[in-house]
């Protein structure tokens, strides 16, 4: 065991005067050097190692068997493997010879007495031993352990398992034995019991054998500190400088076998006759429990050669660090969009998007120079704001306003009083209900908030009057709303109806127009109309009527097929006979080309 803690030794320093007498380099550019050997975060993480290590300290055949005292012994180990790691995450591997002694102290419960037969009297031998004798192992292992752990600046930690074959198991006894004799002479009946004639000897015993233990498994652990850590700034520039550094490092450590090395019960620890008594190995005989566990407990040393050098990150982009805000209240905005796009670059600028969390943050990082920004929310106003992003980056705070509810008001539109109405927001791309809202004939007015970035249809209707269906332009602006009451003789144009050109195809776009004619008809089972159709002077008179008269009656068919009784709807067609504005423009053109009803 001196030999082995001697080797160690050498090893530790002769590597800590190798480093020390290293001649310096030329230092380079790269800021990778640090005192603990740390690199650049963002730099090259996977790092390569040959590791040697060596260890020394307590060890022993842990057993529980009767009639003994386990001593225990002094062992060590010898190691080259591989170490990868991968920031703080180490990977150890490799294999090691590790040898360690044991002793037990066996205590005889009684002597051991072997009967003489004479002519004409008896004789007895007794084998004793006066004190404990002493059973010694030396155990020789190769190993491999595998071991997983992390590394900080100043200290590390491993754990995992060695698994290895016993190439070495020998055992030696010593202890004090006693002989003696004692006859019983019978050459009279009056001679009987006879002491003992004092041959009494006192001898050394020794014996030794050998045991194959094969197989064993331990777990092992082992924590510590980074040497290097310690041994000042100048050392370690000098280190860190070199094509391959080193790094050494101490350790408390303990290995303890979980398979179980008991041999199988050869027999009695000792047997004796007339000319001798021989023992076996307390791990072989009939005393052993049956159960035997190698532990090995000490201080260990490491030495690391690192392969490769760790290479310079690359140019990390300066973070841009956004705030949003409610500018009313000044809270923290979250789920907020932020569109971040380059401004001034002649490739198709590249848009990047973010969401703020709940404290309204939202980080990008970005290359320095000019950026647009695009915030977006569905309670909010969106917001752009153009800013030049630094190379050491920004933090901003940006404050959004409320988004206003849309506020509306519905009117009659002859007397302009306020009206009781039932409203309906409806998704024009999918005709979804989003939302509905009543007005009274007190305020007359509605307010709610309407989605962005949405096309939105209100359909209104209230009672006596004709429904009106529109598109809702700005969703935080405020309008009116005019219905048309029902009045007989009175001429209502149907706005929204939509022909293909020339034709009298009616286009899809102009359902909900014929929809709350049909809603009218069917509310009202009483009342009959007239259908009339108008164009502009473009064309042929007699091609303007046939036109005018094809769209009326194609208005007519469709609301028959809806249901209505085809009694109640005549139609006719005027055509460019009764226009109502100015045909010399195209927007006058257009509202004379029209489709009108009374209500007869």
């Amino acid at each position: 065991m001196r030999k082995i803690a001697y080797y160690i030794l050498m090893i530790a320093l002769v590597a800590s005067q190798t480093l020390t007498a290293a001649p310096a380099k030329k230092k380079s550019n790269s800021k990778q050097k640090t005192q603990s050997g740390k690199v650049w975060k963002g730099a090259t993480r996977n790092i390569h190692h040959v590791a040697m290590w060596g260890g020394v300290g307590y060890s022993g055949l842990v057993n529980h068997y009767d009639y003994n005292r386990f001593v225990g012994g002094g062992g060590g180990m010898l190691g080259v493997g591989y170490e990868y790691r991968y920031d703080h995450f180490i990977l150890n591997m490799g294999p090691e010879f590790r040898i360690f002694s044991s002793m037990d102290k066996i205590n005889f419960p009684s002597s051991y007495d072997v009967a003489i037969m004479a002519p004409g009297y008896n004789q007895t031998k007794h084998y004793t031993f006066s004190s404990a004798l002493r059973e010694n192992h030396a155990v020789g292992q190769v190993m491999l352990p595998v071991m997983l752990g992390g590394r900080w600046d100043k200290w590390y930690f491993l754990a995992g398992a060695k698994v290895g074959y016993t190439v070495l198991g020998t055992y030696s006894q010593r202890g004090p034995l006693t002989t003696s004799i004692t006859d019983e002479m019978a050459y009279d009946d009056n001679w009987i019991n006879m002491p003992d004639h004092g041959a009494v000897t006192d001898m050394s015993y020794r014996a030794k054998g050998k045991i194959p233990y094969g197989l064993d498994v331990a777990v092992t652990a082992e924590a510590g500190i980074n040497l290097n850590a310690f041994l000042g700034k100048e050392w370690n520039d000098r280190n860190n400088e070199r094509t391959h550094p080193w790094h050494m490092r101490l350790a408390a450590f303990i290995d303890y076998g979980v398979m179980n090395l008991a041999q199988p019960k050869e027999g009695p620890i000792a047997i004796a006759d007339e000319q001798q008594i021989q023992t076996r190995s307390l791990h072989t005989s009939d005393w052993a429990s049956g159960r035997l566990n190698s532990l090995l407990v000490g201080v260990k040393f490491t030495a690391l050669l690192q392969m490769n050098k760790p290479q310079p990150p690359k140019p990390q982009k300066p973070a841009m660090v956004l705030y949003v805000s409610d500018k009313q209240t000044d809270s923290a905005i979250a789920s907020a969009t932020v569109e971040i796009t380059p401004r001034a670059t002649a490739k198709k600028p590249r848009t990047t998007k973010r969401t703020t969390n709940k404290k309204g943050m939202a980080v990008s990082k970005l290359a320095a120079g000019p950026y647009h920004l695009r915030l977006t929310h569905p309670d909010y106003q969106v917001l752009e704001h153009d800013y030049s992003h630094g190379e050491w980056g920004d933090t901003l705070s940006l404050a959004m306003m409320p988004r206003p509810d849309f506020r509306f008001y519905v009117r009659d539109a002859k007397s302009d009083s306020l009206l009781a109405a039932e409203v309906s927001f409806i998704n024009a791309s999918n005709e979804a209900v989003i939302a509905t809202a009543n007005t009274d004939s007190l305020s007359g007015y509605a307010a709610l908030r309407l989605p962005l970035n949405t096309q939105i249809r209100i359909h209104i209707e209230a009672a006596n009057h004709l429904a009106l269906t529109a598109s809702v332009g700005d969703v935080g602006a405020e309008e009116t709303f005019r219905l048309e009451p029902i009045v007989k003789k009175r001429v209502i144009i149907l706005h929204n109806l939509f022909f293909a050109t020339n034709k009298t195809t009616i286009l899809p776009e102009s359902e909900p127009s014929l929809q709350d004619l049909y809603d009218l008809m069917a509310e009202n089972p009483d009342i009959r109309i007239r259908i009339t159709g108008h164009t502009d002077n473009v064309g042929s008179d007699r091609a303007n009527q046939r036109l005018s008269e094809g769209r009326a009656n194609s208005v007519r068919d469709n609301l028959i097929k809806r249901g209505i009784d085809a009694g109640r709807i005549e139609a006719e067609g005027k055509g460019e006979s009764q226009p109502i504005t100015t045909n010399d423009t195209e927007e006058g053109r257009a509202q004379n080309r029209r489709v009108e009803f009374v209500i007869l």
